[in-house]
């Protein structure tokens, strides 16, 4: 049985390429063949045509203008950062992400996935954007419609879709066989478009265990002293002030990822040690080996949850923001019970608490939950002929 895989991985992102790793190992853990189809878009064929298209245009439009705007100015070092990490993530790709297979354009993916899969299956990260309606490729419109189709832990990325996208959305959602979303956000998102049956799963990052991960990408002691780590994508300067804070507070080097997606003025400045072009085997190992670790990052809690390190989490963006994705952290906050974990933007050095994380009590709780996912999975799989 073949599966072709529909997954986000171009790009730098540690979390995204990691998701993508850790959904094929699984799946063919599973004993299934995959191909992780390498889409390129063709023209306008791969979008879906509707009366409400030109509004979604209209819209991205004004977005577009307004992120053309605000994008950052980088210095040479933040530059550099991101030629590194693009070649070190390129590096990752062809080591660990198998079975790669172009299709240049929508005709030739309908015709390949007809004639070599037994199913198609879709997820993780944010690939479920509002504006993923209007697609044929995330979307799975172009597997037959006799062809199991899958979504494991798919994000939305959002807090709710506009109603310009939910008539396409709706006619997606249905043609898929079997509904996964990572958060109960997502599933709310769904369950306000159309009736259809969505369970919420773990990523796929928590599906290998500790000793998995292990076995996968082996121990590496990178930063000689003890530290904090900082993984922020986001640019807001209190967290990285409040980290230095901490760090000193406790008498522990301050280590930190520089940031691909953001700049501040203090990135370089607030932290004893700048990590620059690392992969994503280096961050797991950095993870791994911190005393503590503050983010602001959905993968950067998973892999302190999977290492059982203890961490602090912030929210990217401010509260009630119109773009907000903090209902991500939120959710899997509430999964393991580690509500006292998150850092708000009013908080001091003092509000931190210093009750350590009963990983025993949360260990407990991912293997519920793996369980529960893993089943979905494997059950969704049989449906493939």
């Amino acid at each position: 049985m073949k599966v072709g895989l529909c997954l986000a991985y171009k790009g730098v992102n540690y979390g995204m390429l990691l998701q993508a790793y850790a959904t094929q190992r699984v799946i063919e853990g599973l004993g299934y063949e995959t191909e992780i189809i390498d889409y390129k878009r063709n023209g306008y064929k791969h979008i879906r045509m509707t009366p409400w298209l030109p509004v979604y245009v209209a819209s991205e439009f004004i977005k577009r203008q307004k992120k053309n705007k605000e994008k950052p100015v980088l210095d040479e070092l933040h530059k550099q950062n991101i030629a590194d990490r693009k070649a070190v993530s390129n590096e990752f790709i062809e080591k660990r992400l198998l079975h790669r297979v172009k299709c240049d354009g929508i005709l030739e993916l309908e015709k390949h996935a007809a004639s070599h899969y037994n199913g198609v299956l879709v997820g993780s990260d944010q690939i479920w954007p509002p504006d993923a309606a209007f697609g044929n490729f995330t979307t799975l419109r172009f597997a037959p419609d006799d062809m199991n189709k899958i979504s494991y832990a798919t994000s939305l990325g959002v807090s709710k879709y506009p109603y310009y996208c939910k008539s396409s959305a709706a006619n997606f959602l249905k043609r898929i066989n079997h509904i996964s979303v990572r958060e109960e956000q997502g599933r709310q998102i769904i369950a306000g478009i159309c009736d259809v049956p969505v369970q919420v799963v773990l990523d796929p990052t928590y599906l290998l265990t500790y000793e998995q991960w292990l076995e996968l990408i082996p121990y590496e002691k990178i930063v000689p002293e003890k530290y904090v780590l900082c993984y922020f994508l986001g640019n807001t300067k209190e967290h990285k002030k409040l980290a230095r804070e901490f760090a000193d507070k406790h008498g522990l080097k301050l280590v930190t990822i520089l940031s691909t997606e953001s700049v501040s003025d203090i990135d370089v400045s607030y932290a004893d040690q700048v990590i620059t072009g690392y992969g994503p085997d280096k961050f797991i190992n950095l993870v791994r080996n911190a005393e503590f670790v503050m983010t602001d990052s959905f993968h950067g809690v998973a892999f302190s949850v999977i290492n059982h390190t203890q961490f602090y989490v912030f929210y990217r963006t401010l509260v009630g923001s119109k773009n907000s994705r903090n209902s991500r952290i939120d959710n899997i906050l509430d999964t393991w019970g580690l509500q006292n974990r998150l850092i708000l933007n009013d908080a001091a050095v003092e509000d931190f608490t210093s009750e350590p994380i009963d990983y025993t009590a949360v260990n407990q709780k991912i293997e519920q939950k793996r369980k529960m996912s893993m089943d979905f999975l494997t059950n969704a799989l049989k449906d493939c002929r």
